[in-house]
């Protein structure tokens, strides 16, 4: 019954996937924007004794419409028309010129239609473009207009200002209509404020020469409260992140935002918490690479790997309207822990950082063929220490270090033995060698082999000659498309030696591994997947003995087959064998191809549980089942004699290995991933981590519990405390523990 199970929750995934796509053929709903930004009030000082009669912006032909406007290609427009303007955008800027001109309190007085006493001026405008210009894969949001000042004693234009200013809004297929109207309402306050400036010049003094500030900022304000916070620029060129531009995240009015960027392109940078500078208290929190949406005032931006004394903090003044950037003074590491067919597992190091000794915590690899993807640090610019798990800084032996450049993401790949958890190399990974993932296919595949003779006659090896060859691939093919992730990957390794005494080669690798996982992005915190895998031995199997001896084969019911029989003795049943059919053999056959043959699948869900500023936890769960096909694979007992003398040899001894036939196995039962991380305290870490396979028939679950708890005592102390639980039946039925205490001091002296 147990196995009937399987495949029908594979198929329950499999049909609610299905539905969840089916959905997407639903009409889409039609959305309004409008052009607005904050205006600020009494940018000049003193009023200049005019009057000036604001028309109604013109729009060329090609742009009065309600649809948004896309142009993909110099010679050609396209109007969506499912994301329309709220009124007509000739309207919306004209009442956006004339309530900044009035704002800025320029001139005396500013009209809106002809009234009785002639306006000294009219200003006039066009919109030559206004419009989400598509350049290759990139969107960028284009206003281009042109102002004009007439004088009305004579109707002559004596001022006019022109700007066609373009602003990336991110790639077109992510690129979001909001993004491009943000972006074109912060163009137009931007240029109001130079064309302003530049008026302002004429109304004076008509007879100066005009100067070239079209490019120029307008002045930047003091802050009110002299407080030395990160504050908006106007100049500052952190406002053209296209990241900024590109993200999405609505801002209603009288709210301001701050910006951390995102130096990795994954999101598994840690959260970021704001805190209200006065009171301390925590406000709001967020991710990197999303505005955080706060109302004006002065706030703590706190962000980063470790304790809370050991994170990032920026003091910011938010504005109304306004988005503060973050200068990126930090970098970001991550580290990708593989065994040596780089496979991704997970594996655990410390960090640590070299000038100061301190202790960042426990780090973990991810399995990504479970659809797991590794943590990324972000911490502060230098030289960091990477350790095995409970390892010093002062370690000689299983380290690598990394240095980390201000606002530059690391790729580190760090290679363990999955058993001992021993460094076998380490290294950064090129920038460039990582561009690939951005493609819908990415496919390698790597082969090769050697050839080894020696000859030795030294005391501490085994002495002789000796010869053996090897030969190995290693391919993967990965598919991304948008929330669409499949990876199926390949290996093969065979290598066969000789030792000076034996006759025949032994294996000393011989593994086909074939594994394939997909998985579907539903939403950030959640995506189902599904997997299968087999894995299997392609040649036949040896075990070396020390000397010759007989091989007994098991019989039906129990005993023994031939060549071998019981027979009872005098002290009890003893083994006979029949020599004439029996053959001495100096090594035991294990198995023969493909024993044995296991398949692994599983079906499920990989969910972020939660993502605060205090506690973050991952879980990955369904359903999973593992098939053993022994094909013949033996278990021998251990070797047996007695003494057997005959005529011709009185000394003669019978000696022989019994077996069994490994029988096939079934299991299913429920997989599970936990991984969480907390900072109970400003200078207490805990990290822990559970991986397991709860078994339908109990017999056969197994697991493993990773702990770590981590105390800062000082700038030069930690305490540390570990505890691990392993539980495998396949290796011995009991529960294995380990668990230490470590107290580190560290001091430095130049």
């Amino acid at each position: 019954m147990m196995r009937r199970i399987w495949p029908l929750a594979v198929l329950s995934v499999w049909a609610a996937l299905a539905a969840s796509l089916a959905g997407c053929g639903r009409a889409p709903t039609r959305s309004y924007y409008t052009l607005t930004y904050p205006i600020e009030q009494g940018r000049f000082a003193e009023s200049l004794d005019v009057t000036v009669r604001v028309k109604e912006v013109d729009l060329r032909e090609s742009y009065r419409r309600s649809e948004i406007v896309l142009r993909p290609d110099r010679h050609e427009l396209q109007y969506d028309r499912a994301r329309r303007w709220s009124e007509r955008p000739q309207k919306m800027i004209t009442s956006l010129l004339i309530d900044h001109l009035r704002a800025s309190n320029l001139v005396r007085q500013v009209d809106e239609k002809v009234a009785q006493s002639p306006a000294a001026y009219t200003l006039t405008a066009e919109v030559e473009a206004i419009e989400e210009v598509q350049a290759g894969d990139q969107a960028l949001a284009r206003l281009a207009m042109n102002l004009r000042l007439v004088r009305f004693a004579d109707d002559t234009v004596v001022w006019t200002y022109r700007f066609d200013a373009r602003r990336p809004v991110g790639e077109v297929e992510r690129n979001t209509t909001r993004s491009t109207v943000r972006a074109l309402s912060e163009i137009l306050q931007a240029q109001f404020d130079l064309a302003l400036d530049d008026l302002a010049i004429y109304l004076r003094d008509p007879e100066t020469p005009r100067l070239a500030r079209t490019n120029e900022p307008a002045v930047e304000q003091p802050s009110a409260d002299g407080s030395g916070g990160l504050r908006w620029r106007p100049d500052d060129p952190l406002n053209d992140l296209t990241a900024l531009h590109a993200d999405t995240t609505p801002m209603g009015v009288g709210f301001g935002a701050v910006f951390v960027p995102a130096l990795s392109s994954t999101q598994e940078e840690p959260p970021v918490a704001v805190y209200d500078a006065e009171s301390g208290g925590a406000v709001a929190e967020g991710r990197p690479g999303a505005r955080i949406v706060l109302r004006p005032g002065s706030y703590d931006v706190r962000f980063g790997t470790g304790t809370v004394v050991q994170q990032i903090v920026a003091r910011v003044e938010v504005e109304d309207g306004r988005t503060v950037v973050v200068p990126p003074t930090w970098a970001t590491l991550q580290v990708d822990v593989v065994d040596e067919q780089f496979v991704p597992f997970r594996g655990t190091y410390e960090l640590i950082r070299m000038d100061n000794r301190e202790d960042y915590g426990l780090g973990f690899g991810a399995d990504e063929q479970q659809g797991e993807k590794v943590r990324v640090w972000s911490l502060p610019p230098g030289l960091y220490k990477i350790i095995r798990s409970g390892g010093t800084y002062r370690d000689r032996t299983d380290f690598a270090t990394v240095r980390l450049v201000p606002g530059e993401h690391s790729r580190f790949t760090l290679v363990l033995d999955p058993d001992t958890g021993e460094f076998l190399g380490a290294g950064e990974v090129e920038p460039g060698s990582t561009a690939d993932r951005d493609q819908t296919w990415t496919v390698r595949g790597v082969v090769g082999g050697s050839v080894v003779f020696n000859d030795t006659d030294q005391a501490e090896q085994q002495q002789g000659r000796s010869y053996g060859a090897s030969v190995f691939f290693d391919g993967s093919a990965i598919y991304r498309e948008d929330a669409h992730l499949w990876h199926t990957r390949l290996e093969l390794e065979e290598e066969q030696t000789r030792a000076p005494e034996d006759d025949f080669f032994t294996n000393d690798a011989d593994r086909l591994f074939l594994h394939s996982i997909y998985t579907y992005v539903v939403v950030p915190w959640f995506g189902p997947y599904v997997r299968a895998g087999a894995e299997t031995s392609l040649l036949t199997r040896y075990q070396a003995i020390s000397d010759e001896a007989y091989v007994c084969p098991p019989g039906d019911g129990g005993g023994l087959a031939a060549p071998c029989s019981t027979v009872d003795g005098p002290d009890g049943p003893i083994v006979e064998v029949d020599r004439d059919n029996a053959e001495l053999v100096d090594r035991l056959q294990l198995g023969g191809s493909f024993a044995p043959l296991q398949l692994r699948e599983g079906t499920g869900g990989n969910f972020r549980v939660l993502r605060k500023r205090s506690v973050e936890l991952d879980l990955r769960v369904g359903l999973g089942a593992r098939q053993t096909l022994s094909n013949g694979l033996r278990t021998y007992g251990t070797r047996q004699s007695r003494a057997d003398p005959s005529p011709e040899d009185p000394d003669r001894v019978l000696a022989y290995y019994t077996y069994q036939l490994v029988e096939d196995s079934f299991v299913n039962g429920i997989e599970g991933t936990i991984v969480g991380f907390a900072r109970p305290l400003p200078w207490v870490t805990v990290s822990t981590e559970f991986d397991g396979l709860l078994a339908f028939d109990q017999d056969n679950s197994s697991f493993t519990w990773r702990n770590q708890i981590s105390l800062r005592l000082a700038s030069f102390a930690s305490l540390n405390y570990r505890y691990n639980l392993t539980l495998d039946p396949a290796i011995i039925d009991e529960t294995q523990t380990e668990h230490d205490v470590q107290l580190r001091f560290s001091y430095t002296l130049f």
